[in-house]
Parts: structure tokens; C-alpha cells; sequence
């Protein structure tokens, strides 16, 4: 899907489409040295003594080593500004600010306008799109609007690339990528997550500041306005605060308050952000027990009670009618690791809000005959809207093979084939036919029946599309 280039006001000028690039080679992690950012850090701590983020300077990618580091002393324990990180431009940023604009004008990036009003600090309002380009381009040229737009790796398959950069996280923890624009001053407010998010800049900078104060912590809903369309925070303190230029990146923990406002911009500012699914307790206990009823199969099996005796209280419940409820409950629960493995894994996976029947191929293929035209157009690829994952081991080693997950659904393969062919497919968006079917001299893989069989599935179900489609 390419995006339309749309002025969302005076000062922006509309350009072309970029291309991202990836950032090559190894880069070591270390404390960022105080150089250019040291006065302005400096000089944000002189005015309310707010001290500045901790930093490191480090480009991406990242090595796993790195990223190993990175895991141990930052991942969901503290905020870091990762300086230079990304290449500043079109080799890392995958559409510039007029193209972002055009997605609003589109409704399946789900796009929202924040505005904030002169009434005070609760002053807030929210326009949910698409929006026509009329509406874009009467925006004003301050502070007082922020365009959102998410989901831009399903559409647009520049924005993956920004997905690559993370490639050592697993891919089902990955909720989506957005972008959000504004002009000078412009933001979303004070607020808090109950997520990990990389929020890397774009064009222009953005002053980010923070507090890990537990009472801005997101179910704390006193601290929060009511009865506003946006969620804000009351009265924001923040601990540090940090300017990220072009290609750096804050990482936020969950639960950390965090404030941005385009600063210092001479058209626009563009902010991407790679968050992280959190899933709770509460949804998982649901989505276990929903799995349990729906893969019962006695499902016409009701209570029964044939020890039944005569009570002298018709109010009473009985000992042995609990033990018989208690029975029924732990009869359904997982017997083994493989048992929570196929489910957690349909439930990581599954889809929300993808229309899967309009993804289903017009043609009905037989596998032959599918092999023979993915060899003739070179590619399948993985249809960005589906999560693909794989279990191959579990801790009480209950599970024989190997699980593969796409779009909630499972299959268990057992072939030494199979299995590579799976994992082959949870790792890589393109799924090359010379890869697997012989065509070339160096050819590292071989498909087998159960492997073409998978295939035909995934392509059948949409999952998978050729790459002339």
C-alpha cells in the first residue's frame, strides 16, 4: 500500500516516498559521552532541577550480545535514551511526515486526532478518523493537535523494517508500530502504560520527560482527569527529562509516566513507537478456560449426582457436591507443559481484527499445484496482519515434535523437515521456493510431504500469499 503525500498545515512540505536501509555492522554499548547533549541537559536541569535520562550511545542493530546487556539492565526495570540509534533520514525511517499525514485520511490505521484546548490543563478532545484532506490541512500551525495513526507494519512494508531492529524480542510480544505527528509544542499529554514501548524520533525532536512515581501508575485513576476523551494525567512532576534528536530512541518500562513535546522543529515532529503486548493475568485465565470448553469433547456432559443423600437442610451444599465441582474444574486443566504450549500458543497468536475470508486466494490450489507456481514466482510471503510462532521444547519435555502456530491456529509437526520448515517460516517474512524445492545448487533445505502439506494450509487460509499476488 503506498500512502498519499497530505499537508496537515502551512508549514509542512509535502516530499516523496523514503526507503529504509538497514544499519550494518557491530557497535559496542556504552555511557553515553555529555558532547552536544550536555548543555541542553544541563540547562533543562538549571530551570526546575529535574535531572537528565540515563543514556547510552549505541546504533542499531544491535548484536545479541548487546541485546543481551540491554535485557539485563534496562528491559522492564528502567528508562533509557539510546543516542544515535537509528540513522537520522530516509535510510531508517520508513515514510516521511506528508505520507503519515495521508495514512489519517485511511481507516485501517485507525487514525485519532488529540487536541488540546486553551480551557485549562483538562482541556482536552479526541477525533477519531479517517479524516478527509480538508480537515489534515486546517490544522493549526501550533502545538495544539496530534495526529496517530498505528499499525504501519501491516500496510506499509517499510515499516517492518523498524520491526528488524528488534529482532532478538519475540515476534508475539510485539503489539504494533505506530507514528504520531504534531507541530512545535504539540503532544498527547502526561500519561502511563502497562507496556514496553521504543519510541524512536522521526523528524524534528521531541522533549520527553519521565517519572516512575507509582502514584501516575495507569490503574491509579485518581491521578488521571475525568470525563475527558483522552487520558491525562493531573499533575504531572517529572523526575528527568531528556531531547531526543532525529535517530534516538527512549525505552520506557511499563508503568512509567511519560510526557513528549515537539520542541525546536522547523516544520513538523514524527515520533514512531514499537509497542510491547502485556497481556493480563485475568485475560489469560479467560482465554485458557474458553480454550478448555471449546476442546471438551463430551460437550453434552452435565452435572450428575447418583451418591446423592437425604439433607436435613435444603439450604445446605454438601461436601461431597463440592468435591464433585472440584473435580470437574481440575479434569479440565493442562496435564502437561505441551498442554499449555498449544494453547498459549493459538492464544499469542490469534488475530484481532483481521477480516481472514477476505485473505483466503479467489483460485483454489491443489499442494502440487502449488508448489509448481510458487516455484514459478520465487516467493510466498507471510501476510503482515498474521503472528507466526513456533514451541519446539518445553520443561517437562511432554511434547513430542514441534508446535506451529499463524493466526491462532496449531499444527503439531514431527519430521526433521517439517520442523525446519516451520521455523523457517516463523522467522522470515518471505519464504524463498529455491530455499526448498531444489532449484538451485545451493539449496540448504528440503520440503516433504508434511512440509508441502503446511504449506497448502497456510497459503489456503490466507496466511501465506505468492509473491506476484
Amino acid at each position: 500500500m503506498s500512502a498519499r503525500a497530505v499537508h496537515v498545515n502551512p508549514v509542512l512540505s509535502s516530499s516523496g516516498a523514503t526507503r529504509s536501509k538497514k544499519v550494518g555492522g557491530r557497535f559496542g554499548v556504552v555511557k553515553a559521552t555529555r558532547g552536544r547533549y550536555a548543555s541542553r541537559c544541563a540547562a533543562a536541569q538549571s530551570v526546575d532541577d529535574v535531572g537528565e535520562i540515563e543514556e547510552l550511545h549505541a546504533s542499531f542493530p544491535l548484536s545479541r550480545e548487546q541485546w543481551d546487556n540491554f535485557m539485563k539492565e534496562y528491559w522492564q526495570k528502567r528508562p533509557v535514551v539510546i543516542r544515535g540509534a537509528l540513522e537520522p533520514g530516509e535510510a531508517s525511517m520508513p515514510i516521511d511526515s506528508s505520507e503519515l499525514a495521508g495514512l489519517a485520511c485511511e481507516s485501517e490505521f485507525q487514525p485519532r486526532i488529540l487536541k488540546k484546548g486553551s480551557n485549562g490543563p483538562s482541556d482536552w478532545s479526541l477525533d477519531l478518523g479517517p479524516f478527509t484532506e480538508e480537515e489534515l490541512q486546517s490544522l493549526p500551525s501550533d502545538g495544539s493537535w496530534c495526529v496517530v495513526v498505528n499499525d504501519l507494519e501491516k500496510h506499509i512494508p517499510e515499516a517492518t523494517k523498524l520491526l528488524n531492529v528488534f529482532d532478538n524480542f519475540p515476534r508475539w510480544r510485539v503489539a504494533d508500530v505506530q507514528a504520531s505527528l504534531s507541530g512545535e509544542g504539540g503532544g498527547v499529554g502526561a500519561h502511563s502504560d502497562q507496556f514496553d514501548v521504543f519510541l524512536m524520533q522521526g523528524e524534528g525532536r521531541k522533549r520527553w520527560s519521565i517519572s516512575d512515581d507509582p502514584e501516575y501508575a495507569p490503574e491509579k485513576e485518581e491521578s488521571f482527569f475525568e470525563n475527558i476523551d483522552v487520558r491525562v494525567l493531573k499533575d504531572f512532576q517529572p523526575k528527568a527529562r531528556s531531547l531526543l534528536e532525529p535517530g534516538d530512541v527512549l525505552y520506557l518500562p511499563p508503568r512509567v509516566a511519560h510526557h513528549g513535546i515537539a520542541e525546536g522543529c522547523d516544520a513538523v515532529c514524527v515520533t514512531y513507537s514499537v509497542g510491547f503486548l502485556a497481556p493480563t493475568h485475568d485475560d489469560l485465565i479467560l482465554s485458557y478456560a474458553q480454550s478448555a470448553v471449546d476442546t471438551r469433547n463430551a460437550v453434552t456432559e452435565r452435572w450428575s449426582d447418583p451418591w446423592l443423600e437425604p439433607q436435613a437442610e435444603v439450604g445446605q451444599i454438601s461436601q461431597a457436591a463440592v468435591k464433585r465441582a472440584g473435580d470437574i474444574i481440575r479434569d479440565s486443566m493442562p496435564k502437561t507443559e505441551a498442554d499449555i504450549a498449544r494453547w498459549f500458543g493459538c492464544h499469542v497468536t490469534g488475530n484481532l481484527g483481521f477480516d481472514g475470508e477476505q485473505a483466503v486466494p479467489e483460485e483454489k490450489l491443489s499442494p502440487d499445484e502449488l508448489q509448481d507456481v510458487w516455484a514459478e514466482e520465487g516467493a510466498l510471503i507471510r501476510r503482515a496482519h498474521v503472528k507466526f510462532a513456533f514451541i519446539h521444547e518445553v520443561a517437562d519435555g511432554s511434547l513430542e515434535g514441534c508446535l506451529f502456530f499463524a493466526g491462532g491456529e496449531v499444527w503439531q509437526l514431527k519430521s526433521a523437515s517439517s520442523i525446519q520448515l516451520a521455523r523457517h517460516i516463523a522467522n522470515n517474512d518471505e519464504i524463498m521456493a529455491e530455499n526448498w524445492q531444489g532449484l538451485s545448487v545451493g539449496n540448504r533445505h528440503e520440503i516433504d510431504d508434511d512440509g508441502v502439506a503446511l504449506v497448502h494450509d497456510l497459503f489456503s487460509s490466507g496466511f501465506l500469499f505468492l509473491d506476484g499476488d
